[in-house]
């Protein structure tokens, strides 16, 4: 692991040591109410879960552990997943603009209102962190603390430094959409409008992983997960998740399953190597449980269902939010929490503070 950033998501066990607990929004989504949870970066839990085999950088392997080699099902925790459907809880209604929203890690969900970017924290505080025109499709932070946002109408990603000030980082794309940053400062990204599946690199070069129809068609959602060297994206319209095989350039993404009758958007993944995503026609959550190799183990399940519109998820980090509850919103600007018993993969954040 580098120096100077943090993996959020990934809650590693430590024989003997309790959860720890608090005030943190989610928990128990079905009462309505809120309960402690993990508490985000840095919590313990009390079964290890993980993606095994080659490649899966700081997965646990024991009696709990998850996916456990090329072809396996899930065992343990893995295998015990509360099936749907889960009554999700809103909670806050503050944003607008913007389809996507990030965990900064240090308490804050960031996300625009209006012309701005905002921080927003647990107890429903808030203040104004950047300016930014236009919608915003996706939002995501990298591991030195920046964070990258995809302007679609401008057809730009820019960058937003920790002190708020923006910067373009590659122009000129085909409304870009989802993003997705890993541990090294690249960012892979989808352009909807140009069916392409592309890399930026930290010196803002473009690197087309994949495109063309019918295999990048309206690609929307995006998400890379290290420990299987492969991207998942979303082809909107047509209800798909491929899969892209890093180790095998050149190859056409895998269909990995479809959704009937969704339009898919944003795509996150759980700490046993699983699958959410969700449809902003029917403003519905699915997960699909993946073998180590990434294919799916069955049909996606319906989890959740909210009352306005949604298009992306990520796993709650930080002081407040709790680490095994999926934070779900879109652009009507609501942020739902939907209480799971699993946490997230590890994703970059931002140092800690001083």
């Amino acid at each position: 692991m580098k120096r100077g950033y943090r993996l959020l998501g990934w809650a590693l066990l430590l024989p003997g040591v309790a959860p720890a607990c608090g005030g943190d929004i989610g928990g128990s989504a079905a009462d309505g109410k809120v309960s402690g949870g993990d508490g985000g970066a840095g919590a313990t839990t009390t079964s290890s879960a993980g993606v095994g085999g080659a490649g899966a950088e700081g997965a646990t392997t024991s009696a709990n552990a998850g996916v456990g080699g090329a072809g396996a099902g899930p065992t343990g925790a893995c295998a015990e997943l509360a099936p749907g459907p889960i009554e999700p809880t809103r909670i806050t209604d503050v944003f607008s603009g913007s389809e996507d929203f990030a965990f900064n890690g240090q308490g804050h969900i960031v996300a625009k209102q209006g012309p701005n970017l905002i921080r927003y924290d647990a107890t429903g505080q808030t203040s104004n962190f950047a300016s930014l025109p236009g919608a915003v499709l996706g939002l995501r932070y990298r591991p030195d603390g920046t964070l990258v946002a995809a302007l679609p109408e401008l057809g730009a990603v820019v960058a937003i430094s920790t002190i708020g000030v923006v910067s373009d980082l590659v122009e000129g794309l085909s409304t870009p959409n989802g993003l997705s940053a890993d541990a090294d400062g690249n960012v892979w990204a989808t352009e909807m409008a140009g069916n392409r599946v592309i890399r930026l690199n930290p010196d803002a070069t473009v690197d087309e992983i994949a495109g063309g129809e019918p295999e990048v068609s309206q690609p929307n959602g995006i998400v890379f997960d290290p420990a299987r060297n492969v991207v998942f994206y979303t082809n909107a319209s047509a209800g798909e998740i491929r899969r892209i095989d890093l180790a095998a350039p050149g190859a056409r993404p895998a269909l990995v399953t479809t959704v009937a009758s969704a339009v898919l958007d944003g795509l996150v993944l759980d700490t046993c190597g699983h699958l959410y995503t969700v449809d902003n026609k029917d403003r519905e959550l699915y997960r699909v449980r993946l073998d180590a190799t990434g294919a799916a183990l069955g049909e996606p399940e319906l989890l959740a269902s909210f009352p306005t519109s949604v298009a992306n998820a990520q796993f709650g980090s930080g002081p407040g939010f709790n680490g095994k509850t999926l934070y779900v919103g879109g652009a009507a600007g609501s942020i739902y929490a939907v209480a799971l018993d699993i946490g997230g993969a590890p994703v970059p954040a931002p140092p800690e503070a001083p």
